[in-house]
């Protein structure tokens, strides 16, 4: 019963000038398409390495520590092909950096070139 009234509490009103969320009598009127081009407007670039990793564990590995370097957006690692994409912020890191990062855990690292 709580949970359908409170269902009701958020449902939108066009008409109405205050946010149902949060009361916020200036929520209307936020730019939302402004806030997500700010986002969008940050660059990033994308690497992809060859690496020695050979089992589930190295996949474990890598994902648990360079997802945490500096910079680093999306990390996506394949088993298979022995591939691992980097999605970073140029401007906080770069791929010598990241390619250390990769060796530094113990893998051979060779970029490739997409």
């Amino acid at each position: 019963m709580i949970l359908a009234a409170a269902a009701l509490a958020f449902t939108p009103d066009a008409s109405a000038s205050v946010c149902n969320l949060c009361s916020d009598p200036d929520a209307s009127s936020l730019n939302v398409a402004g806030s997500q081009s700010a986002k969008a407007k940050k660059k990033t670039a994308v690497v992809t390495f060859k690496t020695s990793i050979r089992c589930h564990n190295c996949v474990k590995k890598i994902t648990e520590n360079i997802s945490f370097e500096k910079g680093v957006k999306d990390l996506s690692v394949s088993l298979d092909e022995k591939l691992v994409t980097i999605t970073y912020d140029p401007s906080r890191t770069d791929e010598a950096t990241l390619a250390k990062a990769l060796e530094k855990l113990g893998y051979t690292v060779e970029k490739v070139k997409r």
